[in-house]
């Protein structure tokens, strides 16, 4: 069978061609996108069980952002007293900072004068009235024990611990630890030695509050 094209056929019988017409219909999409995104919030907020869902999740996030950033600042101001007691090292001018350096746990840090909130954010803290570390008597100096003072709770008998002030290095040597009570006092007692006493939160790595304190005890036993 043969078919014949459109091109063979008489003109009487070819089919007549088509014209197409195309139109534009504006249409508000905008409002029915903001209808759509509307909608979708709706549904999410449904239930007051969904709503508690999303405002802790928000909470957490603040939260989360809020602590994140307060590490961040306490750092980067212990890093920039670090910065300052080196330069006060290099001059010959007077020497106000005190480095606090004990090697098994990597501490590297100022110590702050005054065991008030901020002085415990930004560093160790040394507790007024009690000695100054290299000098005689019992130094107290207080940390947090989730920031810098974590790793206190490794050191053992016969750990190094050194104090650098005023161009000179004190030598220390851990004698003793203690786990007491918050009201126990015995620890900030005056000793005619040098003592340099150690105290943080225990447990240590507790979540949530932790009641007792962790003492540790160190002897001065040169200076250089």
């Amino acid at each position: 069978m043969q078919v014949s094209r459109t091109s063979d056929l008489p003109k009487s019988c070819r089919p007549a061609p088509r014209s197409y017409r195309l139109e534009l219909i504006a249409r508000p999409w905008r409002a029915r996108q903001t209808h759509t995104k509307a909608k979708r919030l709706r549904t999410v907020f449904s239930s007051p069980r969904q709503l508690a869902a999303c405002l802790l999740i928000f909470a957490g996030s603040a939260l989360c952002t809020y602590v994140a950033a307060t590490y961040a600042w306490m750092y980067v101001e212990q890093r920039i007293l670090l910065h300052r007691w080196k330069a006060e090292t290099a001059s010959a001018g007077a020497h106000t900072l005190t480095k606090l350096s004990i090697p098994k746990i990597h501490l590297e840090d100022v110590i702050l004068e005054g065991t008030s909130s901020h002085s415990l954010l930004l560093g160790p803290a040394h507790l007024t009235g009690s000695a100054w570390p290299g000098d005689e008597g019992n130094a107290v100096i207080a940390g947090h024990r989730d920031t810098f003072f974590r790793r206190v709770h490794r050191l053992r008998y016969g750990d190094d611990i050194y104090v650098l002030r005023s161009g000179k290095r004190f030598h220390y040597v851990v004698r003793g630890r203690r786990i007491v009570e918050p009201d126990d006092l015995s620890v900030l007692r005056a000793s005619k030695d040098g003592t340099l006493t150690l105290i943080t939160c225990y447990p240590t790595h507790a979540i949530g509050p932790a009641p007792r304190r962790l003492v540790v005890i160190a002897k001065m036993v040169a200076g250089i």
